[in-house]
């Protein structure tokens, strides 16, 4: 199994909401309003001086499913020209 951890610009929200009913993702778990810095993006501190935040969100999904999954999102970063969309993928070791 691997762990899609999804940050991205909170204006693209129903994008990435809509992309994930397209795929079939019906299980996972979102934070709003989520603050930071990328390697190559401004801050995101949601004040006067960094305005704006971001959505993140983390999708179990099965080994079968990952490159599919992960092509979609690679072809909608790249309307985006990369900006304001990251997804990180990372391996899943269940305890139980």
């Amino acid at each position: 199994m691997k762990l899609l951890f999804i940050i991205y610009d909170a204006d693209l929200d129903n994008d990435v909401m809509e992309m994930l009913d397209l795929l079939g993702v019906n299980s996972f778990t979102k934070w709003d309003r989520v603050l930071g810095k990328g390697k190559n993006s401004e801050p995101k501190l949601d004040n006067s001086v960094w305005p704006g935040f971001n959505c993140a969100l983390a999708v179990v999904i099965s080994d079968d499913e990952q490159e599919r999954i992960v092509q979609e999102f690679k072809k909608f970063s790249l309307r985006l020209d990369g900006r304001g969309f990251r997804v990180f993928v990372l391996p899943v070791l269940t305890a139980f």
